[in-house]
């Protein structure tokens, strides 16, 4: 995918999806934060050895796009930082966006930036907002859908000195399980809600990608998120 098409496809998907709206503060209620509560990754069979520098930031550039428009009705970057191996005296970068600017001109800056690098680049961080389905005190009883900071992560890795590139994204919180960790609280009703918002990502990104080869997490974690707990069984991932 190209700059101009994801512009063009994004911005037409931007009408449904306020971007620039500022992210809200939610009640902690049914749910918590719970370091490493779910990570899933993607391994690519890529080589890296015969690329420039400009052949290797264009492959970030391409992977950032593709992600970013896998998980477009699911997140939203607010920080991305990159960086060269730790052998390179280069520094790294970090870029971040305020709520109410532009965010099509922000990712623009991220994808002009990655594409005029000096050095290859080996990781790249994306730290996200999640349009989910919360509570807040405004209203306490019925969920209602807005950004949310701090709850996820887009990691994407690989270069000449790195190996096989891999795609991860993580969560550390139980808004997308059937309850709260350790405590128990039931988070049924949020779950019902966000789970298939999570699903249609990670699937979205598969067909990008290929498939999820990896997940690690809470028990009932899948390649799809986390199966309600009647569901579990002993080839669920503790």
């Amino acid at each position: 995918m190209n700059t101009d098409s994801y512009q063009k496809k994004n911005g037409i998907q931007n009408q449904l999806i306020d971007k620039t709206a500022p992210p809200i503060e939610p009640l902690h209620d049914t749910w918590a934060g719970k370091k490493s509560a779910g990570s899933w990754c993607i391994v690519l069979p890529f080589d890296f050895t015969s690329l420039s520098i400009p052949e290797v930031n264009a492959w970030y550039i391409n992977s950032t796009m593709e992600t970013l428009d896998a998980f477009f009705e699911l997140a939203r970057v607010w920080e991305v930082s990159f960086g060269p191996s730790s052998e390179s005296n280069i520094k790294g970068v970090v870029l971040e966006w305020q709520p109410g600017n532009s965010y099509e001109e922000y990712i623009e800056r991220v994808l002009k930036a990655i594409r005029e690098y000096p050095a290859a680049i080996e990781e790249l961080a994306m730290q996200v907002e999640l349009l989910v389905f919360v509570h807040t005190e405004q209203s306490p009883k019925e969920p209602i859908r807005a950004w949310v900071r701090n709850l996820g992560e887009l990691l994407i890795s690989g270069g000449p000195e790195y190996g096989e590139p891999d795609l991860s994204f993580f969560v550390h919180h139980t808004l997308f399980y059937p309850f709260s960790y350790p405590l128990g609280e039931d988070n049924s009703e949020l779950y019902s809600l966000n789970q298939p918002l999570l699903e249609n990502a990670l699937r979205r990104w598969e067909e990008r990608f290929g498939s999820i080869c990896e997940v690690e997490g809470l028990k009932g974690i899948y390649e799809y998120g986390f199966l309600p707990e009647e569901k579990w069984n002993a080839k669920s991932i503790n």
